[in-house]
């Protein structure tokens, strides 16, 4: 789950093809290397390429723990606008409000 209470803005690579040809000709040593780590990595298709990124001001995720049907979160959040370009973020994560999963957010105060 994600939560980006205010704009964000997306970037993706221009090289998406050069990229791709380069994951397929290198994904037998990323698959070994990820392996070695020790992280968790069973499968090629366990190893995701990630070719852009979301740029804001702040946000909120929780990720849910595979195979937990029952995980649950709550998360709130405050917005205040002080200025055009000025915005006051306050999250409200209560404790315990997660179960089966991790959670995390920022920042918060003022975000320009």
């Amino acid at each position: 789950m994600l939560s980006l209470p205010v704009d964000a803005q997306r970037e993706d690579t221009r090289a998406r093809g050069d990229f791709g040809r380069w994951i397929v000709r290198h994904i037998d040593s990323w698959f070994a290397f990820a392996r070695g780590l020790g992280i968790g990595i069973e499968q090629m298709e366990d190893i995701v390429l990630v070719t852009g990124l979301h740029l804001t001001r702040s946000w909120a995720n929780v990720a849910f723990l595979e195979g937990d049907t029952s995980g649950r979160a709550a998360l709130g959040v405050k917005m205040d606008n002080d200025s055009d370009h000025e915005v006051s973020i306050t999250w409200n994560c209560p404790p315990g409000s997660a179960r089966g999963g991790v959670r995390s957010w920022g920042p918060e105060g003022k975000v320009r």
